[in-house]
């Protein structure tokens, strides 16, 4: 990919077909309605800000074994074709990074099996093997553009050497730092039109002849 050096994704929705892991668990565990679903809608008001949404969705999981949690996070499927997308980036001789504002039990995984240089996403915090209902937050809702800046510092690179690649409105910091922007069945028409390239589309291997060769 001539003139660029990384590209970055967001994780839930884009690498993965869950937009929100943290939904996705409640659902599992039957927290959704009548809980967390009522703490979005605050976050969402404007009434509570994103640590605090974050801190009471993580407190409904207060005292579980986290390798439950982790279990949920594993059975999460990726979208068709990510790993043929990597192979064809890695082989064009490109760096992968992540930044998810969803959770580390997931972003590990999907580091792990992608293979990426680097991700992060934030940690729910456990003692013992058990989550103690509190959570570390390194990604902000809002918070991508400070990732971005780290991306550029620890690859060496400049915004207009990375590609981006997102879903939702909580990608537009990534989109505000990188020379190509790709938005990917995106949830937020601020994305959209914020995106050099539009692809709606289950599989993500439908990425690689748009992309700019």
């Amino acid at each position: 990919m001539k003139g660029f050096k990384v590209v970055v994704f967001d994780l839930d929705g884009t690498l993965t077909t869950e937009r929100s892991i943290w939904q996705h668990i409640h659902r599992v565990l039957g927290t959704w309605e009548g809980h967390a679903e009522h703490f979005q809608r605050l976050f969402l008001a404007g009434s509570i800000s994103y640590e605090e949404f974050c801190r009471r969705d993580a407190m409904v999981w207060k005292g579980m074994r986290a390798d439950d949690l982790r279990a949920i996070a594993d059975s999460v499927p990726y979208h068709a074709g990510v790993f043929e997308l990597r192979d064809f980036l890695r082989a064009k001789g490109l760096r992968l990074a992540g930044i998810s504002s969803g959770l580390s039990i997931l972003s590990t995984r999907v580091e792990r099996e992608l293979g990426l240089d680097f991700s992060v996403a934030n940690d729910l915090l456990v003692e013992k093997g058990v989550l103690t209902g509190e959570v570390r937050i390194k990604v902000a809702h809002d918070g991508k553009r400070t990732w971005m800046e780290e991306v550029m510092r620890r690859f060496g690179v400049q915004g207009r050497e990375i590609v981006a690649v997102g879903d939702s409105r909580g990608d537009l910091g990534m989109f505000s730092l990188s020379g190509f922007r790709v938005s990917f069945n995106s949830s937020s028409p601020e994305l959209v039109r914020e995106a050099d390239l539009v692809v709606e589309s289950a599989d993500l291997a439908d990425l690689i002849p748009r992309l700019p060769l």
